[in-house]
């Protein structure tokens, strides 16, 4: 297996985990980081390389050190990353408390 799908494969969950840990969307992170919500998906799905830029905007949004991000991709890649499974549809948003 390549290097890069190794990491791409790695960084698609630790995005996706801390997107719906700060509780937004993907085009509301894309928005929120000044990324195009095509980016943020394919990140997600394993399919882009990011770059340190793009993962330095988009810690600042989910309010994550940027290292903490590549401490997570780290622990990813020691568990053997695997290629993410589609989700299908539109994610539910939780119900907001007034």
């Amino acid at each position: 297996m390549e290097e890069k799908q190794i990491l791409n494969w790695a960084l698609a969950p630790v995005v996706r985990e801390a997107r719906e840990a700060a509780d937004l969307t993907q085009v509301e992170l894309a928005d929120f980081a000044g990324l195009s919500k095509p980016y943020i998906s394919g990140l997600e799905r394993g399919n882009i390389n990011a770059s340190v830029f793009a993962l330095a905007r988009i810690a600042k949004v989910v309010k994550v050190r940027p290292n903490k991000l590549m401490e997570r991709v780290e622990e990813e890649i020691k568990k053997g990353p695997k290629k993410p499974e589609p989700l299908t549809g539109r994610p539910k948003r939780k119900k907001q408390v007034k």
